[in-house]
């Protein structure tokens, strides 16, 4: 149970240097999931199973959502304002 609970850190602290490196967008949204996945298998072997619940809804609900948003504004080089014919240009 030690070597799963060190895994599951290690699989947290992976997820989350994936999210923050300058990575392609599809490996940073995988990231994502392998840190959320790992911190909520990290609260269940405390044994709360509740936590482990919320955590998960959370996570995967709230911080995927806004992620896959996010990143789709920056990819897209020429964004469309509302209905009126005019571009906006992104500089990254």
């Amino acid at each position: 149970m030690t070597y799963f609970v060190l895994f599951l850190g290690l699989s947290f602290v992976l997820g989350g240097l994936a999210v923050t490196s300058n990575s392609p967008l599809y490996s940073g949204e995988v990231g994502l999931v392998l840190a959320s996945i790992a911190g909520c298998g990290w609260v269940l072997s405390l044994g709360v199973f509740f936590m482990f619940l919320v955590l998960f809804v959370v996570y995967l609900g709230g911080m995927s959502v806004d992620y896959v948003y996010s990143s789709s504004l920056v990819a897209d080089d020429f964004q469309r304002l509302g209905r009126i014919g005019c571009h906006s240009f992104i500089v990254v």
